[in-house]
């Protein structure tokens, strides 16, 4: 059986260049009730001009992508 998850924590907002950016730190989704429990994780988030909310595992990849107008790998490949 799984108890139920925990609610993540909200840190306070950084601004990157006129963008916030919401830090989180994430518990999972659930945790078993024996053995090894999930490690919690700092997650940063940030919404583009469209309001699509953009998630990013480091403060460093955040603020890379807000740089790039929020123009991931993908789509520039793509638009290439």
């Amino acid at each position: 059986m799984l108890n139920p998850p925990r609610a993540v924590d909200l840190l306070p907002l950084i601004v990157h260049n006129g963008t916030e950016i919401q830090p989180i730190i994430h518990y999972g989704f659930s945790s078993p009730k024996k053995g090894p429990q999930p490690q919690p994780r700092t997650m940063y988030g940030a919404r583009d001009l469209n309001g699509e909310r953009h998630w990013r595992s480091s403060l460093h990849e955040m603020e890379q992508l807000i740089d790039n107008g929020f123009a991931t790998a993908e789509e520039e490949v793509s638009n290439a």
